[in-house]
């Protein structure tokens, strides 16, 4: 429970941080378990059946005028299911394929920090690669 408090408060600061004007996309995907996406600006967030992440898109750029692609590079945190949390960095695509809908997927590099059932830290930090596929619609 005190996991789920500290990760409900950890979204909700991101989503104050966030524009008043900010249009909202909203979707669902595969990244921390299946789960619902979103995206306000340059905040991703993730609220899945094995965990929540987070993350602040640093830089975005497109591909070519000919190439309906851009990409993205960001900074986050994750929260998992298996009392693990860490950083990563997603490294990703997202492209629209019809109006108000677009399409991503990411691989993060990520630095997992394990802790027992205690909640004592046993000092396992695991490097590790994710990835996250989604779709969102844009409000």
């Amino acid at each position: 429970m005190k996991k789920l408090t500290t990760s409900l408060l950890m979204l909700t600061s991101l989503l104050s941080l966030t524009s008043a004007h900010a249009v909202p996309n909203v979707g669902v995907g595969f990244d921390q378990g299946f789960g619902v996406s979103a995206e306000f600006d340059n905040i991703n967030l993730f609220a899945g059946n094995d965990g929540f992440s987070a993350d602040y898109l640093l830089k975005q750029g497109s591909l070519g005028r000919n190439l309906p692609f851009n990409w993205y590079v960001g900074a986050g945190a994750f929260i998992g299911s298996d009392d693990g949390y860490g950083v990563r960095a997603p490294l990703g695509l997202k492209s629209s394929f019809a109006k108000n809908w677009n399409v991503y997927a990411h691989l993060s590099p990520e630095l997992d920090f394990d802790q027992d059932n205690h909640g004592n830290t046993n000092n396992n930090v695991h490097f590790g690669m994710s990835g996250a596929l989604g779709v969102r619609y844009a409000f």
